[in-house]
């Protein structure tokens, strides 16, 4: 699934990058850059993707910096995400 969120991101131009830092755990699978936005996706699997402490601590984190982080299991979550990122 997260190959098809990034196939999406790029076909309307954007990129949604897969950012490692080091010694750090918990933060999102990719960062979307898209008509000037910015936002964060997780991907988890269907019914059996546990989102851990730290993940929901960058998510609280992100948002405090003014970013929104989706916690995504479906395609059709990830288009809902996308979406409501470019309504605003």
């Amino acid at each position: 699934m997260e190959a098809r969120c990034v196939t999406k991101i790029e076909a309307r131009g954007g990129l949604a990058l897969k950012l490692a830092i080091p010694g750090v755990r918990g933060f999102p699978d990719r960062t979307c850059l898209l008509n000037g936005k910015t936002f964060f996706v997780e991907i988890k699997r269907l019914r059996t993707g546990v989102i851990s402490k730290q993940q929901h601590k960058w998510r609280a984190l992100l948002f405090q910096a003014g970013f929104n982080t989706y916690f995504i299991d479906t395609d059709a979550g990830f288009d809902r995400a996308l979406e409501r990122e470019l309504a605003k």
